[in-house]
């Protein structure tokens, strides 16, 4: 038997490791971000010069991805848990962005665009859902986060490489090639996807959250033999939904913020297009190239999270919204070139992460602090609220760069992230701060 399996045993070996899981997962949510990155400087052209649309309808397509990833990440996220298999759902996502993308090359209608659009996020939230998900079955606990920041950083790269993809292709071989050139990354994920086996549960978070379980149960039997009833009933421990998690203001001011960072943030990617075409004349690889700026601060996230966990993880959010705000009509004045309007944008792209970075580990803290096991329902919170501000961003983009331009979207997310500003600012710690500095 030894000798059969010699020759393809490091075959094998291969594709149950899971240095090989995280490296195809890394790639998917690349994969990912790139087909997302690739219409910022695409679609705007396509709707307003092909279809002789309005950035309204610029902004409503662009919002339509979020809106389809809301929709899809809990369907997969329950799909995938109850039949406890990864594989085959990643694959039928990243078949649905193959197609989905290709329809874009083909759609000669706005309907189809947002059908397109929607399929797009439909696929997405099968690769981050199902994506991270692997990963928790193979590594860890205790090597997860470094996993998950590792392999992130995948994320970010497609992010940064789909727009001046797109807009030096588009420059020089029309608007169907991108597109083409995205399916093509996506039918070669989907082979990576099928050549890896299905991980292996037992060695990792899953494993090691079912025996937890399995522990606290017995412990639960042992104490309720021994636990006086109070009133006729056993103490129980707190269950806590997401209702209750709403209820607690750190937990709603974290949520009210992701959901307005996450709208500005996207909100730009509509209109910044639009604005540099109509300002400077640039031209679509100019545009893409732009574009690069605003995400490179992403890679700063890691220092941001130190910053975060020494100094005050409210702090820092806070920082972010009004620098973000401060910043974000700067990006409206008219400059002499195009390449001047890089340096704020950088700023702009910088503040994400400093509202962002800092707000997981806050919400998880607070989960500790309660003593709920609500882990699960406090991040998809936060998935949901980034969702949402993913699909009303844009969407209000699109119609405050209607009635009255760039400058109109960029002042009105300014006041709207001054106004929220204050949601992140301990207000009780900054008292006894100057009731102690008083006394002393």
């Amino acid at each position: 038997m030894a000798g059969n399996d010699q020759p393809w045993s490091w075959w094998n070996r291969l594709r149950r490791s899971k240095y090989s899981v995280a490296s195809v997962v890394a790639y998917t949510l690349f994969t990912d971000m790139v087909v997302y990155g690739v219409v910022i400087p695409v679609l705007p052209l396509l709707v307003i010069e092909r279809l002789h649309g309005d950035s309204r309808m610029v902004g409503l397509l662009f919002g339509c991805y979020a809106f389809g990833l809301l929709l899809s990440t809990p369907v997969f996220a329950i799909l995938s848990d109850k039949y406890e298999n990864r594989r085959y759902p990643m694959m039928f996502g990243l078949i649905g962005m193959a197609v989905s993308t290709l329809a874009f090359a083909k759609a000669d209608t706005y309907f189809w665009l947002v059908v397109a659009r929607m399929a797009q996020g439909v696929s997405g939230g099968a690769s981050w859902t199902i994506g991270l998900g692997m990963l928790a079955d193979v590594f860890p606990k205790e090597s997860l986060g470094t996993v998950m920041g590792t392999v992130l950083t995948a994320h970010t790269f497609g992010f940064a490489v789909g727009p001046p993809l797109a807009g030096w292709i588009l420059e020089y071989w029309g608007y169907a090639v991108p597109f083409y050139v995205c399916a093509a990354i996506a039918s070669i994920n989907f082979l990576a996807i099928l050549w890896i086996s299905e991980p292996e549960k037992h060695g990792g978070v899953k494993a090691a959250i079912r025996e937890q379980e399995d522990q606290l149960r017995t412990e639960e039997e042992q104490a309720s033999e021994a636990t006086p009833l109070v009133s006729g009933h056993a103490k129980a421990k707190p269950s806590i939904g997401m209702i209750g998690l709403l209820k607690n203001w750190r937990i709603m001011s974290c949520v009210l913020c992701v959901v307005i960072s996450a709208s500005v943030f996207s909100g730009i990617e509509p209109a910044l297009p639009i604005y540099l075409k109509e300002q400077y004349g640039a031209s679509s690889s100019t545009t893409g190239f732009i574009f690069v700026f605003m995400v490179v601060p992403a890679f700063l996230s890691p220092v941001i999270g130190y910053l975060s966990d020494n100094y005050g993880r409210k702090s820092i959010s806070a920082a972010g919204l009004i620098t973000m705000a401060v910043i974000s009509p700067v990006l409206a004045i008219k400059y002499s070139s195009v390449y001047q309007i890089i340096p704020p944008l950088m700023i702009f792209g910088l503040s994400s992460p400093m509202t962002l970075t800092p707000i997981l580990p806050e919400m998880g803290e607070v989960v500790h602090e309660i003593g709920g096991a609500a882990y699960a329902q406090v991040y998809a919170l936060y998935n949901m609220a980034f969702s949402t501000g993913m699909f009303f961003g844009p969407v209000a983009a699109g119609f405050l760069m209607e009635l009255g331009g760039f400058f109109t979207v960029m002042a009105a997310f300014g006041v709207a992230l001054l106004v929220c500003s204050p949601i992140m600012v301990d207000w009780q710690g900054l008292w006894h701060s100057i009731m102690s500095s008083r006394r002393d």
